[in-house]
């Protein structure tokens, strides 16, 4: 009984030290210009990143931005389930995933740029590979046509680094005291 308590306050203990840390998470932004003649036919002013750096290590991409253009789109960690049979692999036709998964979520902007760099598909994920500063990038991306029963791969698209910016952290605002005045 004693074992089970002391494991509780160890996860306890350890759960509360983290809220710290992840509040301390850096966002980022990483802009790469189109480094091939595909990738400049979709993307003429190339793509920015907006991504999260945890401070326990991990980065988590949250968005995708037009660079020099108005047009969005939100990223969320994709699931190799929803690509149907044979998951990435079978999507990639044999080739090697150059890294995570992302969706591009449907909201804002995310219909019209699933259209651009997957034309028929309904749906569409990126592969991306790690974002380094100085580095470039590729990025693979896999769509699925409306009533397929698998996914297909659409194109891969590569990236020049140009510039990156840290986002202003923030900071939870506390609640200010109330005085009495005096009345």
């Amino acid at each position: 009984m004693r074992t089970g308590v002391r494991r509780l306050a160890i996860f306890f203990g350890l759960w509360a030290a983290a809220l710290p840390a992840a509040a301390l998470a850096d966002e980022h932004i990483y802009s790469y210009e189109p480094g091939s003649a595909a990738t400049r036919t979709l993307t003429a002013t190339g793509l920015s990143f907006q991504f999260e750096k945890r401070p326990l290590g991990g980065v988590s991409i949250k968005r995708i931005i037009q660079t020099g253009e108005r047009g969005s789109a939100d990223l969320r960690a994709g699931s190799e389930r929803d690509l149907g049979p044979g998951g990435l692999p079978a999507a990639l036709a044999g080739e090697r995933a150059l890294g995570k998964l992302y969706e591009i979520t449907p909201e804002g902007d995310g219909k019209a740029f699933v259209g651009a760099v997957c034309p028929g598909a309904e749906r569409a994920w990126l592969v991306i590979g790690p974002l380094e500063r100085f580095k470039d990038l590729d990025v693979q991306v896999v769509g699925r046509d409306a009533g397929a029963a698998a996914a297909r791969h659409c194109v891969t698209l590569t990236f020049s680094f140009r510039n990156d910016w840290q986002l202003p952290q923030r900071t939870p605002t506390r609640p200010r005291p109330v005085r009495n005045l005096p009345g």
